[in-house]
Formats: structure tokens, sequence, C-alpha cells
């Protein structure tokens, strides 16, 4: 897969971290009955191959297809991010204090950022954030697929990061990804509530 980048540090429980977030997830969005079957279906050895996790990624992100509605499988793989090990905590501390120094200017944060390459936008009410990289290791090996299944923790993960960056509920909604064949991940931020401040700000709808 192009674009791949192993990440520095990975857990060394990283395949017990996955199943038991996947466990959380199931259990809150579906029956105990279905989370069980699900996860005897797919097993996920510790130390597993690149080539072993990359197929269990692949055969979760099938068995949710076939089993579930869309919105219902968005909703278990977004709750199914991972935090990097406090990366992602890191990082929105990182972008909500350049926030905060721009006095919460949505425009000027934007445009900071962009001068470093981060290739963000914003169109109407929605703020568009792009990630050049895949860093996921549980797809060392994944071949590409049109399937946006496996990236929705993306967006749970950006929920959560921009959440704290801007103090106020976001949804977050993956449009394309590296996976796919594209040359970035690139996802749709839509602000629950109004974002405070600056006349230069835009103002975000439900």
């Amino acid at each position: 897969m192009k674009n791949f980048s192993m990440p520095e540090h990975v857990s060394a429980t990283l395949e017990l971290d996955e199943l038991t977030r996947l466990r959380r997830s199931l259990e809150a969005a579906v029956s105990k009955e279905e989370t069980e079957e699900i996860l005897s279906e797919l097993s996920l050895p510790v130390n597993s191959t690149p080539e072993v996790r990359a197929e269990w990624a692949d055969k979760l992100s099938a068995r949710l297809e076939s089993r579930f509605d869309e919105h219902t499988v968005k909703t278990i793989r977004k709750k199914c991010y991972c935090n990097e090990l406090g990366r992602l905590e890191e990082t929105a501390e990182i972008f909500k204090e350049l926030y905060l120094s721009l006095h919460k200017d949505l425009h000027s944060f934007v445009n900071a950022l962009n001068e470093k390459g981060a290739g963000w936008y914003i169109d109407g009410n929605h703020l568009y954030t792009k990630m050049f990289i895949c860093e996921c290791p549980m797809l060392e090996k994944a071949k590409t697929t049109h399937s946006l299944t496996w990236c929705h923790c993306t967006a749970g993960y950006s929920e959560k990061l921009f959440e704290i960056v801007f103090g106020t509920p976001v949804d977050a909604e993956i449009i394309h990804s590296i996976r796919q064949g594209f040359d970035d991940c690139l996802l749709r931020i839509t602000f629950k509530e109004a974002l405070m401040k600056s006349p230069h700000a835009v103002i975000p709808s439900i």
C-alpha cells in the first residue's frame, strides 16, 4: 500500500489492544450475543505477522459490512480508534495551543497549518483535513480496497482530537483514504455547536 509508514513506536500488545477496543465498541452498539459471535469467528493471535494483521482487518471489515447497516458499521469502527500511545493527546494539545494563540480564529489556524503543508481547507461550514501518510500498524501489508470500513476509526480519532482542540463537540467523516488508492486521507469535520470568537472565523452549523 502506497504512502504507508510504520509508526516509530507500536504497542507491544497491539493485537490485544485491537481486540479490546473492538469488544468495547461492539458491546456498546450491538447485542452481547452478536459481539461474542463476531469475536469467536475472528481470532487475532498475539505477535501476528503483518500479513495476518492485514488479513484480519479485511475479514473484520467484511463481517461488519455483511451483518450491519452502514450507520452501525461506522459507529462500531469510529469507537475503535487508538491514541497512538498518547500521541493523540500530544498532537491535540499542540494544535490547541496554536488555535488559542490565534484568538480562536479558524481561518488563521488553518492558514498557519497550511504554511507547513497541511493541505486543509474550509468549505461552507465544514473543515476538511488531510493526512498524507497512513501509520496504522494493522495495515502494514494491506492491499488497496474500495471499502472505507476499516478507516472509520480515523474519523473517531479525529473527533476526539478536534474536540480537545476546539473545546466543542464535532462530527468527523472520512471521505476517502490512502487505502483506497488516494494520495491522502480526507476528512470532513462538522461542528455541533458554533465556534466562539473572531469575526473572521467560520460559524459552523449543526
